[in-house]
C-alpha cells in the first residue's frame, strides 16, 4: 500500500487546480518580459474553445484527451501571462507620449503619486495626458527643480510644460541594482527634468477617494512628527505606523538592517498579519451572535483594509490586505480549502491585475515568506517542547523568525548582498514590540484629541519606540552582527531553494533520496564557488564607472583592487555602495578597496600592456599630448583642434566621462569620425580585462 503521508500526498491536498494555473500564467509573464514575445487575442479566444470543447464529458473520456486538456489549458495560461504583459506595457500601445512627437514639445501630465523630495528636485511620477494638442498615454518620471511651487505640489496636480523627455537607461556598472529595469517592470520608461519656471500649473483633478487617503495619511503623519518625540523616533514611529520609510536616515536604516529587523520598518506582511491577529482576537466574540460569522468577517476585513488606507494604500500594503483577506475568508467559510489555497488565489488574482508584480523584490519576499512561516514554523515549534508558558511564546516567536528566514534568505542574499546573523535575537525583541507598538500607536492616533488619554498613550509608544530603537542598535553593535559582501547569481538562488526544499521534504518526511540529492545540490553550490573564486582570483580587468559628475576607477589584480576617485566620493557611503561596493563584494569579497588614489592627482596609468591618460580641460588645451593606448577625458567643455588631429592620427581610443559637454561630443562626432569613442553615459560602464 501506498503511504498516505507522502510528499506527492501532501502536494495533491494542498496545491490544487490553482497551482496548475498559477504557475502557466507566470511563466507567461517571463517569456514577455525577456523575449517580447507577443500573443495575438484571436490566439487567446481560440485556445478558450478548444478548452470548452474538452471540457464535455463524452469527448473528455476518450482516450489521450484528459492529457490534451492538460497540455490546452496549460498553454492558455502561459498565453494568457504573455498578453496580459503585453498589455501592461505601455510602450506596445500606439498612443505612447513618445510616439505622438520627438524632441522638445508641450506637455500636459498629471501627478499620480505623492510627489518625493530629493536634495535638488521634486521627483513626480505622472501621467502624459496630452503632446501638444494630441491625446496620448504613459507614465514617467519628471524632476522639478526645487522651489517653493515645486514643494507645493501634491498628488492630482496637472501641470503644464515645455520639455524634451529621454530614454530610462541602466548605468551599466557592474553588479549595480538595475533601476532601469526596476522603472521597466513599474510601466515606466522615460524621463524629463524641468527648471524653475518652465511649467505650469494647471488644477488639481485628483480621484477625491485617493486624495482623502493621502490626506488622511499626511494629517496622522503630522501628528506624529509634532507630537514631541525626538525626530529619531518620530521618523521610526512613521516608517512602523504608516509605511513612510522614505523620511529614515541613512543611520536607522543601517542599525535595522544589520540587526535584521528592516521588516519591521517597511510597512508589509508582518504589520497586515499582526493587524489581522488583533482584529481576529478583539471580535471573536461576535461569533457567538447571530449571523455573527458574517459580522466578524466584515469587521475583520474592515479593519484591515482600514489600515491598508490610513498606510496610503502603498503596493506593499495593498498585496498583504489581499493575501490575508483570501486568508480571512478561506478560514471562515470552512470550505474544502487550506490556507496554501487562500496564498496561492490571492497570488493568482494579483499577477492577473499587475502581471509584472512577480518581478518585484516585495511581493517575492511577501509570499515566501508567508509560505515558509505556515509550512515550516509549526513543524519547527514541534521540535522542542517547553513548559514554561514565557519560554514557549519565545520558542514561538524564534520558530516564526527561523521559518521565515529559511524562505527568504536566498533571495535576501541575491537582492541585498548580506545576512543578518543575530536575526533570531533582535527578532525576540522587534516581533512583541511591534505588536504593542501598532496598537499604541494606532489609539493613540484614534484619539489624540483625547486630553490625558492621549498624553498617557503618545508616553507609551514613545518610550516603547525608545526601547525598540536602543534594541536594535545594541544587536548592530554586537560583534559580527552581520555578514557583509556576499555576492550570489540567479541560477545559484534557484540551486539554494532547490536544496531546502530537498532539504525540508527530507527533515519531514524522513526520504533519505531526498536528503543525498539535497546534499548533492549543496556541494554543487559549492563546487560553482570554489570555481568562481578561483576564475576571479586570476583575471586582471579595469573598470571605469558610469557614475553622474564623477570620476571612478577600478583596476583588479585578481582578489586585490586599486580604486581611484576624488576624496569625497570615496568618503560618500551610500553612493558608493549603490555604484561600486556591490562590484568590490564579488571580486574581492571586502568592503574597502586593497589602495585608494586621488584622480586629481592621477594623469598617467600603466596596466598590463595597456597605457591610459586622464585628461582634464588644461591638459586638452595643450599642443602637445602623452602617448597612451586610451584617453579619459571628464569635465571637458573644449579641446584644442590639433589635440584631436594628434589622437585622429595615433588611432586612440577615446573614453567620454559623464561631466563631457554634449558640444564637444558634437564636434568630435562631426569633424573626426575616424576616433574610436566610448561614451560612458549612453553605452555604461567601460570594461577592459588585461
Amino acid at each position: 500500500m501506498r503511504k498516505k503521508n507522502s510528499f506527492l500526498d501532501f502536494l495533491r491536498v494542498r496545491y490544487p487546480i490553482i497551482l496548475r494555473l498559477l504557475l502557466p500564467l507566470i511563466l507567461g509573464v517571463i517569456l514577455n518580459f525577456y523575449s517580447g514575445i507577443q500573443i495575438h487575442s484571436e490566439v487567446l479566444l481560440l485556445l478558450v474553445f478548444v478548452l470548452i470543447v474538452l471540457m464535455f464529458p463524452a469527448i473528455s473520456r476518450k482516450g489521450g484527451s484528459t492529457n490534451f486538456f492538460t497540455i490546452v489549458y496549460s498553454l492558455l495560461f502561459v498565453s494568457l501571462g504573455i498578453h496580459l504583459s503585453s498589455i501592461s506595457n505601455s510602450l506596445n500601445n500606439e498612443h505612447y507620449f513618445t510616439y505622438e512627437s520627438q524632441g522638445q514639445n508641450n506637455y500636459l501630465v498629471r501627478v499620480v503619486d505623492p510627489p518625493e523630495e530629493k536634495d535638488r528636485s521634486i521627483k513626480c511620477v505622472v501621467e502624459v495626458l496630452k503632446v501638444n494638442e494630441s491625446n496620448c498615454m504613459g507614465r514617467s518620471l519628471i524632476y522639478f527643480q526645487k522651489d517653493s511651487a515645486a514643494l507645493n505640489l501634491k498628488y492630482g496636480d496637472q501641470i503644464y510644460f515645455k520639455s524634451t523627455f529621454n530614454s530610462i537607461r541602466s548605468n551599466g556598472n557592474p553588479k549595480e541594482f538595475d533601476y532601469a529595469r526596476y522603472l521597466r517592470i513599474h510601466d515606466i520608461h522615460h524621463q524629463s527634468y524641468v527648471k524653475t519656471g518652465n511649467w505650469q500649473l494647471i488644477s488639481n483633478d485628483a480621484n477625491p477617494i485617493l486624495s482623502s487617503v493621502f490626506g488622511l495619511r499626511k494629517f496622522l503623519s503630522g501628528k506624529i512628527t509634532n507630537s514631541g518625540m525626538s525626530a529619531k523616533n518620530a521618523m521610526v514611529a512613521n516608517a512602523l505606523i504608516l509605511g513612510q520609510k522614505e523620511y529614515l536616515d541613512k543611520d536607522v536604516l543601517r542599525s535595522y538592517s544589520s540587526a535584521g529587523a528592516m521588516h519591521v520598518l517597511a510597512v508589509s506582511g508582518l504589520h497586515v498579519g499582526i493587524i489581522m491577529l488583533i482584529l481576529t482576537t478583539l471580535f471573536n466574540p461576535l461569533k457567538k451572535f447571530r449571523h455573527g460569522k458574517n459580522l466578524f468577517l466584515l469587521a475583520v476585513l474592515g479593519g484591515i483594509w482600514f489600515y491598508a488606507v490610513i498606510t496610503g494604500l502603498s503596493p506593499s500594503v495593498l498585496r498583504a490586505a489581499v493575501m490575508f483577506t483570501f486568508i480571512v475568508i478561506g478560514k471562515e467559510l470552512e470550505r474544502d480549502t487550506t490556507v496554501y489555497q487562500s496564498i496561492l488565489v490571492s497570488a493568482f488574482l494579483l499577477i492577473l491585475i499587475e502581471p509584472f508584480i512577480i518581478f518585484q523584490v516585495g511581493f517575492q519576499l511577501s509570499y515566501l515568506a508567508v509560505l515558509g512561516i505556515v509550512y515550516l514554523q509549526p513543524r519547527i515549534e514541534n521540535l522542542i517542547y517547553i513548559k514554561n508558558k514565557l519560554l514557549f511564546k519565545a520558542w514561538q516567536i524564534s520558530a516564526v523568525s527561523i521559518a521565515a528566514q529559511i524562505a527568504t534568505f536566498p533571495l535576501g542574499l541575491y537582492y541585498f548582498h548580506q545576512f543578518p546573523n543575530f536575526f533570531l535575537l533582535s527578532n525576540l525583541l522587534v516581533i512583541p514590540l511591534a505588536f504593542f507598538i501598532l496598537i499604541i500607536g494606532i489609539a493613540y492616533l484614534v484619539f489624540h484629541a483625547v486630553p490625558f488619554l492621549s498624553d498617557l498613550l503618545l508616553w507609551v509608544f514613545d518610550g516603547m519606540i525608545t526601547v525598540l530603537n536602543f534594541g536594535v542598535e545594541w544587536v548592530e553593535k554586537l560583534p559580527y552582527s552581520i555578514l557583509w559582501g556576499i555576492s550570489i547569481h540567479w541560477y545559484e538562488v534557484f540551486l539554494l531553494y532547490l536544496s531546502i526544499l530537498l532539504g525540508s521534504i527530507a527533515f519531514i518526511y524522513r526520504k533519505t533520496k531526498a536528503l543525498i540529492v539535497s546534499m548533492i545540490v549543496a556541494i554543487l553550490l559549492l563546487i560553482l564557488n570554489i570555481h568562481e573564486k578561483y576564475q576571479l582570483s586570476s583575471e586582471n580587468v579595469l573598470y571605469i564607472y558610469n557614475v553622474n559628475d564623477e570620476l571612478a576607477i577600478d583596476l583588479f589584480y585578481g582578489r586585490q583592487n586599486i580604486f581611484i576617485s576624488s576624496e569625497e566620493f570615496l568618503n560618500e557611503e551610500e553612493k558608493l555602495l549603490f555604484h561600486v561596493k556591490h562590484n568590490w563584494f564579488y571580486r574581492t569579497g571586502n568592503e574597502q578597496p586593497a589602495k585608494w588614489y586621488n584622480s586629481e592627482e592621477i594623469r598617467y596609468l600603466k596596466f598590463g600592456g595597456n597605457t591610459m591618460a586622464l585628461l582634464n580641460e588644461t591638459d586638452c588645451s595643450k599642443s602637445k599630448m602623452p602617448v597612451a593606448d586610451h584617453i579619459l577625458i571628464h569635465d571637458i567643455s573644449f579641446i584644442d583642434k590639433h589635440v584631436l588631429e594628434q589622437w585622429n592620427q595615433q588611432k586612440i581610443k577615446l573614453i567620454y566621462g559623464c561631466k563631457v559637454k554634449s558640444s564637444v561630443k558634437r564636434f568630435i562626432s562631426k569633424n573626426f569620425s575616424d576616433i574610436e569613442v566610448y561614451d560612458l553615459s549612453t553605452q555604461g560602464a567601460y570594461e577592459l580585462y588585461f
